[in-house]
């Protein structure tokens, strides 16, 4: 998935042709256009996820390993849902 966008609280906003993800507490530092991975969910029932990511500032040339939390997974429907049910008014 590509990084495409930046949220709230350094949270990222991935999109990839079948929706959006919203990952949070990635130890690198992303930049729109670097590349994440899912590998698998780490533990069932757990938002936590191995990712393998890829920079665009490197040519995409080479991976690294990390882990992320998935705060939201769907369509641009259900996002712009889950962005007024999660901020405040």
């Amino acid at each position: 998935m590509d990084v495409v966008g930046y949220m709230n609280h350094a949270d990222l906003l991935l999109e990839d042709e079948q929706g959006l993800v919203i990952i949070g507490g990635v130890n690198y530092v992303l930049s729109i256009g670097d590349k994440v991975y899912f590998k698998h969910n780490i533990m069932k029932g757990t938002p936590r996820c191995e990712v393998d990511i890829s920079f665009a500032s490197n040519q995409h040339c080479g991976r690294f390993e990390d882990q992320c939390q998935v705060k939201f997974s769907g369509s641009r429907t259900e996002l712009n849902q889950y962005i007024s049910a999660t901020t405040v008014h």
